[in-house]
Parts: structure tokens; C-alpha cells; sequence
């Protein structure tokens, strides 16, 4: 148990991803690379300290860039990956014929347009615009690739390096003595 007054790790941790959201979101994009995909796998799912949400760690394959996306519900999130779609929606794409081919995320924004799930039915292709949280959870659930721009990822990712400097300003900051109330 925590000493009374002092900050406890799980306020640390939402308090150094909310850092690292609000340094990527400030900063101005870097130059996209060549390409304009990358694909993107599952790093972590963080339960936030209070209520649903949740932040997803989304890694970039190569470079590990991450895209930190904030969801507003991350606790069924986080228990979607393995599981068929044997909800309604499950139902109603084998109803149709259709398969969960990919998704493609946007933006970083929790908009009804801000990512994309593109669907097979027999010989023809579907793209539904969706949530990036549901879409997310639609990946994870019938286990197909996560994608995202070069773009978005310039602009709203973290690279390795910008971690590393945010690890070792959250590490200078953690040697004062603690925050009293």
C-alpha cells in the first residue's frame, strides 16, 4: 500500500501517457517516409484509473513507433483479442457472406469516420466507415492486420527515441522527493 500523499504508479503511468499524447499532438508532423501504409500491432491496452477508458499502444512493426489512442472503452477492448465475433455483428457478416479482411485507422480522434473496416464478400470488396475503437475491436476479434498511414503516423506516433527522452525526464521527475498533499 501506498504511503498517504504520494503518488501512486497507476497515476504515474496514465500521467506519462497523457505526456506523451499531449507532446505528440503539440509538436509539428515529421516528413511522411516512402509508402503510405505501415501495419500496426496491439503493444498494450492500459485500463484507465477511473471509469472505461482506456489507452491502446499501438507499435508499428519496423521502426516501433508507437500511436497512443485513447477509447472510451478499453476494459472490452482489451478482452477482444481471440475471441470470434459471435455477437450480433458476427452474426450478421456470416449472414451476408462477408469476412473482416483489415482495418485501417485515420485518426487518432474518436470520430464516427475516423478509421475504416474493409470487408470480403465473395468476389467484392466493402469498406465501412467505423470508430477507431470499434474498429480495433473488430481486428483484434476475427485476428486480421491493423493499419494506418505513414502520415498519421509522422504526426500522431511517437518514435523510439522521443520515448527514451520522455523515460528520462519521467525518471529525473521520479528522483524529487514525492508530490505531498
Amino acid at each position: 500500500m501506498a504511503a498517504a500523499g504520494t503518488i501512486s504508479l497507476p497515476l504515474a503511468v496514465v500521467t506519462a501517457a497523457a505526456l506523451a499524447v499531449t507532446a505528440a499532438a503539440s509538436r509539428p508532423p515529421r516528413a511522411p517516409s516512402e509508402g503510405g501504409r505501415v501495419e500496426l500491432v496491439v503493444a498494450a491496452v492500459l485500463p484507465m484509473p477511473e471509469g472505461p477508458a482506456g489507452l491502446v499502444v499501438l507499435r508499428e512493426r519496423t521502426s516501433g513507433t508507437v500511436l497512443p489512442l485513447l477509447v472510451p472503452d478499453g476494459e472490452a477492448l482489451g478482452t477482444q483479442a481471440g475471441r470470434a465475433t459471435d455477437g450480433l455483428l458476427g452474426r450478421a457478416l456470416d449472414a451476408l457472406g462477408a469476412r473482416v479482411r483489415e482495418v485501417e485507422l485515420d485518426a487518432t480522434e474518436e470520430t464516427s469516420a475516423g478509421a475504416r473496416v474493409r470487408l470480403a464478400q465473395g468476389g467484392r470488396e466493402v469498406e465501412v466507415p467505423a470508430r477507431p475503437s470499434e474498429s480495433l475491436a473488430l481486428a483484434l476479434a476475427a485476428g486480421v492486420p491493423i493499419f494506418t498511414t505513414r502520415q498519421l503516423l509522422a504526426k500522431s506516433g511517437l518514435t523510439p527515441a522521443e520515448l527514451r527522452e520522455a523515460h528520462e525526464a519521467l525518471s529525473a521527475k521520479a528522483s524529487e522527493p514525492p508530490l505531498r498533499l
